[in-house]
């Protein structure tokens, strides 16, 4: 009898031992923050930021989150000067809601209304939209979505 429950108790610490070391090494989701001096552009200098150069027009990419299923992205980017046309098949490629941080841009959807979106003020780009965005250079604080990207 006696060995009956020194060998069940045995068993319900080796028990409790398992459910605590997996929750010990379960993953521990945490909320991001940026900063004030990173909104005002210190996140430009971390070292996973993505500096490009492609037709003169500097720009630099922090991503922040990315989802599993890789189909919601946050960050923050910053462009120079640049006049783009998008009118590939199936237009603008993700839904987007940009917050403009510093600088504006000028879209010019297809069928020739103009939208001037400023620094303080926010846009959300459908997906499948068509035009022209211009800008003189600009910062944003950016949330994609695109449904497609998402791991089946």
């Amino acid at each position: 009898m006696k060995n009956k429950r020194l060998y069940r108790y045995a068993i319900s610490i080796v028990v409790a031992f398992s459910a605590l070391s997996s929750v010990a090494c379960a993953e521990v989701i945490k909320p991001i923050k940026e900063t004030r001096p990173e909104i005002a552009g210190t996140i430009f200098q971390r070292r996973e930021a993505v500096h490009d150069q492609k037709d003169g027009n500097a720009t630099t990419d922090v991503v922040t989150l990315t989802s599993k299923d890789n189909a919601f992205q946050t960050g923050m980017y910053k462009s120079g000067p640049l006049h783009a046309v998008v009118n590939m098949p199936g237009g603008y490629p993700y839904n987007e809601f940009m917050y403009l941080v510093s600088g504006g841009v000028t879209l010019t959807s297809s069928d020739g209304s103009i939208m001037h979106v400023n620094a303080g003020e926010a846009v959300t780009m459908p997906r499948g939209w068509t035009g022209t965005f211009d800008t003189k250079g600009y910062t944003k604080m950016y949330v994609t979505y695109n449904p497609d990207d998402a791991r089946k």
